[in-house]
């Protein structure tokens, strides 16, 4: 099965599902399923519910690369769906040099494992790169516990000149209460993105990026179970400008 559309087909029907069966399952359209099985890619933001439903893993419908079962249920809460794989981007520490050192080294694994500051667009890769070494002072100094961050990757330009594309930064799972202003990794509407986010009157939200060739965007309240916090961005490495 080369093809996207050959994959999700196969699956389709190795679970004895129709296309308006999987759509429902889903929470898509009929018409999103078919026009991915049809090799229009219609519709293919939606992969990650897709891939859900079909107890698969994401990266192996839109790739074929990898493994192919996932061990998230289906009926997964939103917690769970869109938090980061436990065994990925997880942080150690080291408390003297004698830490980095022959085998007594601890490192912050760092993956790109993607959030996007352009258009959305989902990436689903996830390959170890080279770790990057923390004092846990550093973590005392930022009020974080390693054991709840993770350290990522940006693609896009929407958050330059904070975050160029391929910068990495940093995300405590444990600040998901929004803070007005601050920087967070955030799915809306299934896609992983990086915005700095503003409380407006109303229970409103404002999605925005710092490149202001992207427009805000606004979420109102009957619209906010299609947000989802990851972390708030608790350090970035990269060469754009730090925001205090």
């Amino acid at each position: 099965m080369r093809t996207l559309a050959e994959r999700l087909k196969s699956c389709r029907e190795d679970a004895g599902l129709s296309q308006t069966a999987l759509a429902k399952r889903a929470g898509v359209s009929q018409s999103t399923v078919a026009n991915i099985e049809s090799g229009r890619n219609q519709g293919s933001k939606h992969l990650v519910q897709i891939a859900e439903a079909l107890a698969i893993r994401v990266e192996w419908l839109n790739s074929g690369k990898g493994p192919k079962s996932v061990e998230t249920p289906i009926e997964a809460s939103p917690e769970e769906r869109y938090r980061i794989p436990q065994d990925k981007g997880n942080v150690a520490v080291w408390g003297s040099e004698e830490d980095l050192r022959g085998d007594n080294r601890v490192w912050i694994d760092r993956y790109d494992y993607h959030f996007s500051a352009g258009e959305g667009l989902i990436q689903w890769e996830v390959r170890e790169k080279q770790a990057l070494p923390f004092n846990e002072s550093f973590f005392k100094a930022i009020g974080a516990r390693p054991k709840d961050c993770k350290l990522v990757c940006v693609r896009g330009d929407s958050m330059e000149p904070f975050l160029f594309d391929r910068d990495v930064f940093m995300i405590d799972e444990s600040k998901r209460a929004l803070k007005d202003g601050k920087i967070y990794a955030v799915y809306f509407e299934d896609e992983p993105l990086v915005k700095q986010i503003f409380k407006k009157p109303g229970g409103r939200l404002v999605l925005h990026s710092f490149n202001p060739s992207y427009p805000d965007v606004e979420v109102g309240p009957e619209d906010m179970d299609s947000v989802h916090i990851v972390g708030e961005c608790v350090y970035r490495s990269g060469s754009g400008f730090a925001t205090h």
